[in-house]
């Protein structure tokens, strides 16, 4: 290069020296030009290539290390699928939970319903809403796992990492790592030194936020870490849900008292209030405007008069405060008869109320010839909140009792690992207890009003080994194996009908709690199990082209263990995906290009999916059915480009195609919610609320999978201005685009959601020590609509409540380290 920007310029020099006069008086002036010429052109072009090597020399992407394979090592180096961000990055991105963490990894979607998320990867995952069910996402902190889904979101602060995988992690994570995992990596506590940062971050929407931690070095061989986070926003919906009030602290301490034994103890508390997310309706018109709103009665009202719930208020005369449609008739009826609506208007007695808190211990041994690792936790959740989407759905309290839904889970994982010149291996055990008092109601106005009560024992063994081998500098083989055992039980089940609801009547009351009369329409069932167990496995091979460049071939098994849902079932089974990928990972063009891809093929036999219908008595609630075969496939690019010392590009998309080959079930046709699926009457009747009814056989293949979209895309550039002595100016730009997706499995008109195209920008400075930053942020500048969770009313189905994403939001985020 540099020879030929020389060689250009002698010819441009050349040039210019044959427009100047021919005399001979001439000549000298001539070949003085000509000489001058040269020498600005000579001049010039080693200016330029010093300062092109200058800045090529800065232009390095750095090396992220991640430990999903249970050991350190470059993200390059492994033939996981995986994506990881640093504390920076975090930061940068103003991701501070879950939900944000979906906008920056293309192959995952996350949503919120209620207090509760939905995760979901490549077409993986469970609408994991109450206790009955369990995510098909793996989420751990420090390697310790998290159970409840409302117990994820409280992690995201004072982060070391966050790494996620794609694919089953059957292998090394085990249960419910089905379509893969959530890595949180905390900061820990570190010998040695005072250190330490304080964060705060004001925006719109009334957004206070703070964030802060701080290292101390007790002794030589002891220290201590303790970090706290806190955040209180109003809510993005008109009736003001949607909003964040939550704080949470925590202690961790190291103990190292030599080279060979490190024991890490960490203790976590966080509390949530507020009135938590709320929900618009389809066809409001605008994503943040609340189902509460006359709009929502509205549709409300209109269903119950299209699907025929309304009647005479002599059928029902212990009904006293029904919604008045209108007059009744007469004749047939007698005079002053009114036509009231089974279904009362929506309400806006929205709040919530959560206490997480756990301890978790890793104890660390060098062995010599292997890596001991002890992790020890215990996690204890209580929850009671009231949320309102298309149905009212309330986590404990119930009857009005002060007494919340509560989840105790002990896990423990003993694990030895080695490397040898030709081998690395792991090897271990893990164990998973679980209890859980379960406490739902679904008070969907005069014709559901259901309280239901259960106690869950989940009690789960794993057994697992993986090795890599090297035959040779380049070439290297993997084998992972695992046995999984699980076993369910659920016991003490009851279900009530709650006045007033028309099957409450006086004649079946069962008994009275803080006024409120009660009939048991079902239980109380115990001694209710279900056990599953598997062996999993995974096997490939990975192959150094250059120092720089990998390819690999993957196949690996993921399992997650059947269960038993909120309605009189004899339970669900078993899921399990076989995934194939084949992919690569480079760096080039000296460290400034990385390119990393992957083609995938999955089959996943029975997923399990959560719908609304009527159990084998009639009751309406959610129950959970296996959805047979389906195939999820496509491609996924991951580009980074340092194309200068100054100037940063990204790119990363997936293409998927994830469909339904076979989902079909029978469902009652009483008061369910038609789909768009094809729907045939067998010819049988089975139980219904109100005596016998039609059954359908409702067949959903060829649809696709719920939370796949067909492509998801994000780009980014960031330029850096150098201040000199005043710091750095980083002004960056991204995109992200997310295809359109159906939200639920009912397949419901209103269900299937529009694309979204997000822009963000901010503008970030740095002093010259890093100590300080500001960071300028501006988020979804086109204030589009995107929506995340659905959930539809069981008896009018034209009423769907949309979960929407944030509008647009910015703020001013300033952070000191010491």
């Amino acid at each position: 290069m540099r020879f030929r920007i020389l060689i250009t310029n002698l010819k441009l020099a050349g040039e210019l020296s044959m427009c100047a006069p021919n005399p001979l008086s001439a000549r000298p002036s001539r070949s003085l030009f000509q000489l001058s010429t040269i020498a600005i052109a000579v001049a010039t072009s080693l200016t330029t290539q010093e300062a092109a090597r200058a800045q090529a020399e800065r232009a390095v992407l750095e090396e992220v290390l991640v430990t999903a394979s249970r050991r350190e090592e470059s993200l390059q180096d492994t033939s996981l699928i995986i994506s990881a961000l640093s504390s920076d990055d975090l930061q940068e991105r103003g991701i501070t939970n879950m939900v944000d963490l979906a906008f920056d990894v293309p192959s995952l979607q996350v949503g919120a319903a209620g207090p509760a998320l939905q995760l979901y990867i490549r077409g993986v995952g469970t609408d994991a809403a109450t206790g009955f069910s369990s995510p098909g996402i793996a989420v751990s902190k420090d390697s310790v796992y998290i159970p409840r889904v409302t117990a994820m979101g409280a992690n995201f602060f004072d982060l070391q990492r966050v790494e996620v995988l794609q694919g089953p992690q059957g292998t090394l994570y085990g249960r419910n790592a089905t379509g893969g995992a959530v890595n949180l990596i905390t900061n820990g506590a570190s010998l040695g030194e005072t250190s330490g940062y304080i964060m705060g971050d004001l925006g719109n929407y009334s957004k206070g936020q703070f964030e802060g931690a701080i290292n101390l070095p007790i002794s030589d061989t002891f220290a201590a870490r303790i970090a706290g986070f806190a955040i209180d926003r109003d809510g993005y919906m008109s009736d003001d849900t949607g909003d964040d009030s939550h704080w949470a602290g925590r202690v961790s301490t190291l103990w190292a008292p030599s080279d060979s034994i490190s024991w890490r103890v960490q203790g976590q508390f966080a509390q949530y209030s507020g009135r938590g997310p709320g929900a618009t309706w389809v066809g409001s018109g605008d994503a943040w405007e609340s189902i509460l709103s006359e709009g929502g009665n509205a549709v409300l009202a209109q269903g119950a008069m299209e699907n025929n719930l309304i009647a005479p208020n002599i059928a029902f005369p212990w009904i006293q405060n029904a919604p008045v449609v209108g007059p009744a008739p007469t004749p047939p009826f007698p005079p002053g008869t009114n036509l009231i609506s089974l279904v009362d208007p929506l309400t806006s007695e929205l709040d919530q109320d959560l206490q997480l808190w756990d301890v978790s211990t890793t104890f660390e041994w060098d062995l010599d010839f292997a890596d001991l690792t002890v992790i020890g936790a215990y996690q204890d959740v209580e929850q009671t909140y009231l949320t309102r989407t298309a149905v009212r759905f309330q986590i404990g309290q119930l009857f009005g009792r002060d007494e919340p839904e509560t989840s105790e889970t002990f896990s423990l994982e003993a694990r030895l690992s080695g490397d040898t010149e030709s081998l690395q291996w792991v090897a271990g055990v893990n164990i998973f207890e679980e209890d859980q008092s379960v406490y739902n109601a679904v008070n969907q106005g005069i014709a559901q009003n259901l309280q239901l009560f259960a106690d869950i024992n989940t009690e789960a063994l794993g057994l697992f080994g993986q090795v890599t081998y090297r035959l040779s500098d380049r070439l290297r083989l993997i084998a992972g194996l695992r046995y999984s055992d699980e076993t369910q039980e659920k016991d003490n089940f009851n279900r009530f009908s709650v006045d007033e609801s028309i099957a409450c009547p006086p004649q079946l009351t069962t008994g009275t709690e803080n006024g409120l009369r009660y009939c048991r329409i079902s239980g109380p069932e115990s001694g209710q199990s279900i056990s599953d167990d598997s062996w999993d496995w995974k096997a490939g091979v990975e192959y150094d082209l250059t120092e720089d460049s990998l390819v690999f071939f993957t196949a690996s098994t993921g399992f997650k263990a059947g269960g038993l849902p909120a309605v009189s079932s004899d339970g669900y089974g078993p899921e399990e995906l076989v995934a194939l990928s084949l992919g690569m990972k480079n760096l080039l063009l000296d460290g400034r290009l990385q390119l990393n891809g992957d083609l995938f093929y999955w089959e996943y036999d029975d997923k399990q999916e959560n719908l609304v219908g009527p159990d084998a008595q009639g009751i309406i609630g959610l129950d959970t059915v296996n959805a047979g075969e389906s195939t999820i496939q496509g491609v996924a690019m991951d580009i980074k480009f340092a194309a200068t010392g100054s100037d940063f590009l990204t790119l990363s998309f997936e293409y998927l195609d994830a469909t339904y080959d076979d989902f079909s079930y029978f469902q009652g046709a009483a008061l369910t919610p038609p789909t768009t699926c094809p729907v045939t009457p067998t010819g049988n009747n089975v139980p219904g609320p109100a005596g016998p009814t039609p059954e359908l056989f409702v067949d959903c293949s060829g649809f696709d999978m719920t939370k796949s979209p067909e492509l998801v895309a994000r780009a980014s550039y960031t330029h850096t201005f150098d201040l000199g002595s005043a710091g750095e100016l980083d002004a960056h730009i991204n995109m992200n685009f997310t295809d359109e997706r159906w939200l639920s499995a009912n397949f419901l008109e209103g269900q299937l959601v529009d694309s979204f195209t997000f822009w963000n920008a901010h503008l970030a400075y740095r002093s010259p020590n890093s100590k300080f930053s500001a960071l300028a942020y501006i988020r979804n500048i086109g204030e589009e609509e995107s929506f995340q969770v659905s959930l539809n009313h069981t008896q009018v189905p034209q009423l769907i409540g949309l979960v929407p994403g944030p509008p647009q939001t910015y703020g001013l985020q300033l952070r000191y380290a010491f």
